[in-house]
């Protein structure tokens, strides 16, 4: 009888647990396109993400830098990558991307990652600009998909 009680109670332990965590965590493994992201930044910060989008520039200066665009031009997202992923390919621009990454909000103020807007031999990148600049992808990995 001990047996039956204590194997009921794992399994409706179990299957709770199972059914919170499909409940309580946001499904973030799925791709998202620009325009969800965007839409929903505000509760993704910090969280991974896979964003999927048109790439139409990879930084030339750096290469560090890979922007993908939604339905519109003014629906932007930059990707940043670091010394571990290294540069992003510039085969990228001009296809569709899928970037894994964890999604960070701008700082505001004069040490901000915008005020010091990627300025090399008093050139602006003219995308960066257009980007959207309140969120950014600190990338850990990305893949061209099309």
């Amino acid at each position: 009888m001990y047996k039956k009680i204590s194997s009921s109670i794992l399994f409706m332990l179990t299957t709770t647990l199972l059914l919170s965590v499909g409940c309580t965590g946001k499904n973030t493994s799925e791709p998202l396109n620009v325009d969800e992201l965007l839409t929903n930044a505000t509760s993704l910060v910090g969280e991974t993400v896979v964003v999927e989008g048109l790439c139409t520039h990879v930084c030339s200066k750096s290469g560090m830098k890979l922007f993908l665009q939604g339905s519109t031009e003014t629906k932007t997202v930059r990707a940043e990558s670091d010394a571990t992923l290294g540069k992003f390919d510039p085969a990228s621009v001009d296809m569709k991307v899928r970037v894994r990454g964890t999604l960070l909000e701008e700082e505001t103020g004069e040490n901000s990652h915008a005020s010091h807007t990627h300025v090399e031999e008093g050139q602006i990148c003219e995308t960066e600009q257009t980007a959207e600049k309140t969120y950014y992808l600190a990338a850990e990995s990305y893949q061209i998909i099309d």
